[in-house]
């Protein structure tokens, strides 16, 4: 089936299910068939040290899985009372309330900045309004999982179709299962030095960013080394062509470590160790 026919007819089916002159705080309930949440936490790795948040969270299986499976914590952002008290039913049923709550609330006046893992079975429109926060609010390496829906032109980091015969919007017989890391914010100018095995020489950077992806330029003495690199989390890999500075030489790959306003981190090339270390100066 086409990715064409599978987005009509996805939507023809979730246009079945709303209400009428529904807004953005009224995204209608469909249930996640339990192997597309298996899915779901699969992708993001989820584990005993997450803290997961489900916006519109429904009936709270996500929620309620990660926390049977994995002991992981988390929050289940539902508007509807009704399904916060079916959720709140089930956890107990399942013995996980101790590890899980529900809050009725509307997921764009809720703080989930705490959250490690953030899923969500939202509307395409309610993921590209969701995006600023996601962005700019959680932490470097928050792990973003999304049901059918994608974020526009940020590219997700992985991606999944899962077969399916539970699908709401007949006759579908697949879901796809979105992943996103949130990546850190290294946009702007940094100033600090290069260390190779002919000293240590200053360096001001300048990265320009779009979303995970990132380029950059390094003036180091009279020379300017351009690259490019890819950010996940706070890593990032930075590959630097330094024909300029010592022609004939390959290109340098770095692996990055940002935390908040600095990046450090090495590159090797034979025997030689290049350490790069600097501090933001402007955003």
């Amino acid at each position: 089936m086409t990715s064409v026919l599978h987005l009509i007819m996805l939507v023809l089916g979730i246009a079945l299910a709303m209400p009428a002159a529904a807004h953005a705080d009224e995204v209608p309930y469909l249930t996640t068939p339990t192997g597309i949440v298996d899915a779901m936490l699969s992708i993001a790795g989820v584990g005993d040290r997450d803290y997961l948040f489900d916006l519109g969270s429904g009936d709270g299986r996500i929620v309620i899985a990660a926390a049977k499976q994995f002991r992981a914590r988390g929050v289940g952002i539902e508007y509807d009372g009704t399904l916060i008290a079916q959720s709140r039913a089930s956890a107990a049923r399942e013995g996980v309330s101790d590890r899980v709550e529900f809050l009725q609330q509307d997921i764009f006046a809720s703080d989930f900045r705490n959250a490690t893992v953030l899923t969500m079975y939202l509307l395409p429109e309610v993921n590209l309004d969701l995006r600023p926060q996601i962005l700019f609010e959680l932490r470097p390496g928050t792990r973003v999982v999304s049901h059918d829906w994608d974020m526009g032109d940020w590219e997700p980091d992985d991606r999944r179709v899962i077969p399916t015969s539970e699908k709401a919007a007949w006759p579908l017989t697949e879901s796809r299962v979105y992943l996103w890391i949130v990546p850190a914010r290294v946009a702007g100018y940094w100033r600090g030095t290069l260390v190779g095995p002919d000293g240590e020489h200053p360096v001001v950077i300048e990265f320009a960013q779009r979303f995970q992806k990132a380029s950059a330029n390094v003036w180091l003495r009279r020379w300017v080394l351009a690259g490019s690199g890819r950010i996940r989390g706070s890593s990032v890999s930075l590959r630097l062509d330094r024909s300029s500075w010592k022609p004939g030489s390959a290109p340098l790959q770095f692996t990055l470590r940002v935390d908040g306003g600095r990046i450090e981190g090495e590159a090797l090339d034979g025997r030689e160790r290049f350490l790069l270390r600097a501090s933001r100066v402007i955003d």
